[in-house]
This record gives structure tokens, sequence and C-alpha cells, in this order.
């Protein structure tokens, strides 16, 4: 079996998994079906995350098969399964609450500890969830990104008359799009890349698109910022109508500034949000079944496992939603 291999910024080759024979009580042993690139990937492998491990197998988005279990392992032998991307401890303050997603001793798969991104391994069964028959394999690997999205909105209420900007048309931001349009809220995307625009515009016609160049200080009652650019952050700080909502989803570690006088007198809302629980995958399995629920325009492209120079090249340029790597078709 063969995995991806990570040993310094840029230098991702594909190898032979030394095979983990005995596996702990509760572990499985998963054969991956799919393993979808996502924004962290991108930026470990240009190295870009200064937190980031090397060397490492990168990757935590995959779909999978259990092919074996441990004798704890709450799983069968068939079942599809998909991962979370951290690990957490169950023990702190935090995972005592139930926000496993912020646990202070989490490590990230692919990132702090070793990823994914393997044609067969080992994963712990608490980092795991089982698929529901009904979803085919496309629209599975979807429902780790679309977690996080779940998990954001329902920190604000949305009706139909709700305006929504939407900061970033990439992957986070596609799906955004999709819940809100789905929601019946009233959307525009916002981005300085036109053809994501104009994706977006094709596949919901109801949504309005604005190049940040073309806005005349718009005002929205909730801003989702998807992009995670210094710039994206600040001009996403005065699109918010006073009383609205602002809900940070982009990473970056950049220093941003925001304007402090105009939060306090507008009385705006700012909302951190990182990925979800389990709960939040329950909740996306059951809009993602939904026929009406219009993904079309997420999943740019599935390539073979051997084409991984391709994919990864492809999600640098920053012209795709979601890349997905086949980690069966091996040829």
């Amino acid at each position: 079996m063969d995995e991806l291999y990570l040993e310094t910024p840029g230098q991702l080759r594909l190898r032979e998994s030394a095979r983990i024979e005995k596996l702990g009580a509760e572990e499985v042993r998963i054969k991956v079906i799919y393993g979808g690139i996502c924004g962290s990937d991108v930026k470990v492998y240009g190295g870009h995350l200064p937190y980031a491990n090397y060397p490492c197998r990168p990757g935590h988005e995959i779909l999978g098969t259990v092919v074996e279990t441990g004798e704890n392992s709450p799983f069968t032998t068939g079942t599809r399964v998909i991962s979370f991307p951290n690990t957490y401890c169950g023990n702190c303050e935090f995972c005592q609450q139930g926000k496993t997603n912020i646990c202070s001793e989490k490590k990230i798969f692919g990132v702090t500890a070793n990823g994914l991104f393997g044609q067969e391994i080992v994963v712990d069964s608490e980092f795991l969830v089982p698929v529901p028959a009904e979803l085919p394999n496309e629209k599975a690997i979807l429902t780790e990104p679309f977690a996080v999205i779940v998990h954001a909105l329902k920190k604000t209420n949305i009706s139909k008359k709700t305006s929504a900007a939407v900061v970033g048309c990439g992957t986070e931001g596609f799906l955004t799009i999709a819940l809100l349009d789905h929601m019946g809220a009233e959307v525009t995307a916002i981005d300085i890349n036109q053809d994501k625009m104009d994706k977006a515009k094709s596949a919901y016609n109801s949504i309005g698109t604005l190049h940040p160049d073309q806005m005349k200080n718009p005002l929205f009652d909730l801003v989702i910022e998807a992009a995670g650019t210094k710039g994206a952050i600040e001009m996403a700080f005065t699109l918010a109508k006073p009383g609205g909502t602002l809900i940070t989803l982009g990473l970056t570690d950049a220093e941003v500034s925001f304007p402090a006088l105009r939060v306090t007198r507008a009385e705006l809302s700012i909302l951190g949000s990182i990925i979800y629980t389990k709960q939040d995958f329950y909740e996306a399995f059951e809009i993602l079944k939904n026929p009406a629920f219009n993904i079309s325009p997420i999943l740019s492209e599935i390539v073979s496992l051997t084409q991984y120079e391709k994919a990864f090249a492809d999600a640098l340029t920053g012209n795709y939603t979601k890349i997905v790597m086949d980690f069966q078709n091996h040829g």
C-alpha cells in the first residue's frame, strides 16, 4: 500500500507505507476511497504554517471503508467513514463542555500529527463518523468541509430576508453560498477572481456578485469571511450593517486591523468559528441527502492518487474549489 509523504515543504512523494500489524482496542483499519485537499494541506505543502511538523504524511479529509477493527471499536467491517481533522483529549474544560473543536490538547492530522493520505491507514474510532448508506461517495467526501459551514451558520439567525455577503469563493466560500441559498437568504458573493464569481452566479442564479473594486459601501445583515487574507478580513468589517454579524472562517496568522469605533457604535457581533462537533456532521449529512441542496460547483475534479503532483499544483493556483484524489485508482 502507498502513502503520500511530505519530507519538507514542496518535497512531496508517493512511497510504500509501513503496515501496522496489530490494532489497538479502539482502532480501525481503513481502506481509503477519496482524499480531499484542504487549504491547510496546501499551506503545509508550501511551508506556510509555522507550527507544522515535518516530515509527515499529509491530509485529513478522507472517506474510506473499515476493513478491520480493534476489539472495542464501535464500527463493523464494511462501514464507510469520514474523518475528523483533529484529535481531542476528552478531558479538558472545553471537551467537557462538548466543545471538542477547541480542545486545548488537540493535534491536527497532517499538520502537527501524521495525516491520513494513505491507501490504508489506522485511526482511533473516536475520530471517525459513519456515513449514511444513501449518501454517494462524491457527496460524502464533502461532508467534512461542509460541517464547518453548518457549525458556523448555527451561530446566528438566518431567515429569507437576511442579506448575507460571502467574502471569498474557495471551497468554504462556495459551501457557505450553497447553504445560505438553500436557506433562502439574499446572498452576495465577493471575490477578486471573476471566474469564481461567474461560476457562483451560474450555479445559484438568485445570488449577486461583487468585485471588491466595484463596491460602493454595501451593507449586509450577515458577513461570512471565508478568504483568510488580511485584506479580506479587514474589508469584511466594513460590510456589516449596524446591529449586523461578522463570522470569521478564514485562517491567517497575519496581524489584522479592525475599526474598533465602528464595531462599538454599530453594535456589531464578531464571531469566530472553527471546524465542528460530531453533531454538525450528522446535520451536514441530512442536508447533503436533500436533492434540492445544490452543491454542483463544489467538486472541481477527481484525479488518481498517482496524479498527486497535478492535484496539489492545481490546488496551489487558487482557481479550483475542492480537488479530490482517488486512492483506489492507482493507475
